[in-house]
């Protein structure tokens, strides 16, 4: 891999223009990217990773460290090569899906959630129990409950949190190499 291969592309729109945004870093680079209109792409980095993108989607190609990517009309699509081994992460999205490859060896503690789709992976998960939340309402003594609808489970005995989660779309954990 060389130098030029580690980039990071903006691709955004205007009222009149459409642009791209194409920006080379060093390998080892802490990044902190935020859209309101375009897609971020990022290849090749390793580091701690902060995306957002308001009306895109976002794709990491072949990264390494900790991310934490947000989507808010976007799919989030992710293929990390090594995660920073105490480093909470978070692969999110409001409308899309989250699509995320780990190494095979990642130890995790996971938190996985559609509301609106379905959930896959093909990691052997712990699954671990979650029960309901309960709080007192104000009206004349009623409960309301609230049910967590998330898969928590362990991956390779556990370690640092990772949430992959999404209201209007599919999440996928994928066992990379």
């Amino acid at each position: 891999m060389t130098e030029e291969d580690n980039e990071v592309v903006v691709s955004a729109s205007s009222f009149s223009r459409a642009y791209d945004l194409q920006i080379e870093v060093p390998l080892k680079a802490n990044l902190e990217v935020t859209t309101m209109n375009g897609r971020i792409t990022v290849d090749n980095v390793e580091g701690e990773l902060e995306l957002s993108s308001m009306n895109d989607s976002i794709q990491l190609n072949n990264v390494a460290g900790s991310v934490v990517a947000h989507s808010m009309n976007g799919r989030v699509l992710a293929v990390l090569t090594r995660v920073a081994l105490q480093a909470a992460m978070a692969f999110t999205s409001m409308n899309g899906t989250v699509d995320v490859t780990l190494p095979a060896s990642t130890k995790a503690d996971l938190k996985l959630r559609s509301d609106q789709g379905d959930v896959f992976t093909d990691f052997d998960l712990q699954t671990q129990q979650s029960a309901a939340n309960t709080s007192t309402s104000n009206n004349n003594g009623r409960f309301r409950i609230d049910v967590n609808r998330s898969i928590t489970g362990t991956i390779n005995g556990g370690g640092p949190d990772i949430e992959l989660r999404t209201l209007n779309g599919s999440v996928i954990l994928r066992k990379g190499k």
